[in-house]
């Protein structure tokens, strides 16, 4: 594979980046199986997400919301990882060699869950240190809470995460305003905004450059 030739450092989102769904939603789905409001519940959770997504309400605020709907035991994240690992993005597969070759310069940062954000992403050669992201709390293979204290659960979170890992060169791609929100804030120097799952008008018109699969941004951190 051509070298880039400049120095980078690429912050990339998860969900509906890397993969194509919304793993928590995904979660979601597989821990309401026998619940008998399951179809409307799933409902409420899409609309949440977007919502957060969007930027109508803060990621806290998104993620508590959620949450509350259902509950999650280990054997459901056991599942979503299988699930989720027949659902990653195609482009990012095509390029499996790239993030193997610069996997010191790669970093997933997600308002999801180590839990089932780690099992992936390793698979590409991405170092564990370079994924951020939220911790569930267990009790008794009982997920009973979120780790406050990680960034990630906090308002502004992805912003929080970058500056602690004090970078530079930082270009972030994703589809989310969150994503938006590192550029936003000073914490990246570029934002692209990634279509191939999913296009969101509100985050395209903010974004510095729009792509439509993973070797479009590849050809894009050439450019810098």
């Amino acid at each position: 594979m051509e070298e880039i030739c400049c120095k980078f450092n690429l912050v990339i989102d998860f969900d509906s980046t890397f993969i194509k769904t919304e793993a928590l939603d995904e979660l979601a789905k597989i821990a309401l199986e026998h619940d008998p409001n399951k179809e409307q519940k799933a409902r409420e959770i899409e609309a949440i997400t977007n919502k957060g997504m969007l930027g109508e309400i803060s990621f806290p605020a998104s993620l508590q919301s959620r949450l509350e709907l259902f509950s999650v035991k280990q054997k459901h994240i056991d599942k979503l990882i299988v699930d989720i690992k027949e659902n990653i993005t195609k482009s990012f597969l095509d390029n499996k060699d790239f993030f193997k070759e610069n996997n010191k310069n790669l970093y997933v940062i997600s308002g999801g869950f180590l839990d089932y954000i780690l099992p992936i992403v390793q698979d590409f050669g991405i170092l564990p240190k370079n994924v951020l992201a939220n911790k569930f709390i267990f009790e008794n293979d009982k997920v009973v809470g979120v780790d406050s204290e990680c960034f990630l659960a906090q308002d502004g979170g992805k912003t929080k995460a970058v500056e602690a890992l004090k970078l530079k060169n930082i270009t972030v791609v994703g589809d989310g305003w969150t994503d938006y929100e590192i550029r936003r804030n000073g914490g990246a120097e570029k934002f692209i905004a990634f279509s191939e799952n999913v296009s969101r008008q509100k985050v395209v018109d903010v974004a510095d450059i729009e792509c439509f699969n993973f070797s479009e941004v590849i050809e894009n951190l050439k450019k810098k």
